[in-house]
């Protein structure tokens, strides 16, 4: 979760709001002494949030002997958050409550590619979503495959072609809500960290191999940006001494071994013909030595990076994920031997899971973008009162 500083700068009532949302329920005690608040504080911002409805305190029976505690947790339901995930031809959407359970999703063909154009589409499943889910979504959580500037600004989003898009504004123009923008890989982060097998790892990092190769940074609950927010640019780090080159040049990097592209592009190097990547797996299933060769060679690829994490950040959890990951998984015997021997000899074994993935799940990290300026606004409406 993130930290106690950073979350009491935030006021109590977000402070409380989001130390629930990435912890879960807690009793007050727990609240206290976590974020550094006093008794009488915490029972103000407790109370404003029940009043408001997002709140409720519930009583469990102890363990052993003695009174049964009181955990307080958000309401499940009580607000609605967008997220969307943008490729370079579609958008997926999804909508979440506090909690992180998805309440409705949508996923459409990208109309247009302009900014202005996908803006509007944007605003449009925004509409759609609220009468699915039966309330307004409070915000809206973006992400793409992008460096994006302060959360607001696209820098550079190379399958949608923008440059220095400012499209947080224009998405808030066209819809009425408060934007925020991130990095898909981080975004899927920091969703991962807060409600799924990274809530209780911290470092926690996450691998991605589809499109590309990414990776996202979880720290203390707080997604790792870096001095120039390219932390995680790892699909061009070498892997291999030799092997093929992405297009960009790189011998043998991770994206040239691992990313979809470059397993397909390998594939039909070896096989002399085309393939796709369910027809590759298939090959692999059926005992064929190219679809393994290339296959095994990208688990091992993500291996190499996966090890690379464990030494330099020491994560509690490393989740590989993404949407080839089905293909790569019956080869996770390759990906933790290069694990193990990037492992310092005094090193505990590293924790790593492989996921299995929905298109869902980048948007439901998007939507986690939008908790924090939604609890930000909550608490802004508690001092107004």
């Amino acid at each position: 979760m993130p930290s106690r500083a950073t979350l009491t700068e935030r006021g109590p009532v977000a402070a409380v709001l989001l130390s629930l949302a990435s912890r879960g329920p807690a009793s007050r005690t727990e609240l206290a002494a976590s974020l550094g608040l006093s008794a009488a504080t915490l029972t103000r911002a407790t109370r404003a949030l029940a009043e408001a409805g997002l709140v409720d305190e519930s009583r469990v029976e102890a363990e052993g002997p003695g009174r049964p505690l009181s955990l307080v947790s958000l309401v499940p339901g009580s607000a609605a958050l967008m997220g969307v995930k943008l490729t370079g031809t579609h958008a997926w959407a999804v909508v979440i409550d506090p909690v992180g359970t998805v309440l409705a999703k949508e996923m459409e063909p990208l109309a247009g590619g302009a900014p202005h154009e996908v803006a509007a589409q944007i605003a449009g499943l925004a509409r759609r979503l609220a009468e699915d889910c039966g309330q307004e979504p409070r915000g809206i959580g973006i992400s793409l495959g992008a460096s994006v500037v302060g959360g607001r600004i696209v820098r550079v989003a190379p399958f949608l072609d923008w440059h220095d898009v400012p499209f947080a504004e224009l998405v808030t123009q066209t819809s009425g809500l408060p934007v925020s923008l991130a990095n898909d890989v981080r975004a899927f982060a920091y969703a991962e960290a807060w409600y799924g097998l990274g809530r209780e790892a911290s470092p926690f990092a996450l691998l991605t191999v589809g499109a590309g190769i990414g990776c996202g940074l979880v720290v203390d609950g707080e997604p790792l940006e870096g001095a120039h927010g390219a932390a995680g640019s790892v699909g061009h780090l070498p892997v291999a001494q030799d092997g093929p080159a992405c297009e960009l040049g790189h011998v043998g990097c991770a994206r040239a071994l691992a990313s979809t592209p470059g397993m397909l592009a390998r594939a039909a190097q070896l096989l002399g013909r085309e393939v796709d990547l369910d027809e590759l797996v298939r090959l692999d299933a059926e005992g064929d030595p190219v679809a393994g060769r290339v296959l095994g060679d990208a688990a091992w690829a993500l291996g190499v990076i996966a090890g690379a994490l464990v030494a330099v950040v020491d994560p509690g959890l490393v989740v590989v994920s993404g949407e080839a990951v089905g293909a790569i998984q019956p080869h996770e015997a390759e990906l933790y031997e290069a694990v193990e021997r990037a492992r310092h000899w005094s090193a505990p074994q590293p924790q790593i899971r492989l996921r299995p993935f929905t298109f869902a799940d980048w948007a439901r990290g998007a939507a986690t973008l939008a908790v924090e300026p939604w609890a930000l606004a909550v608490q802004s409406a508690a001092r107004a009162s």
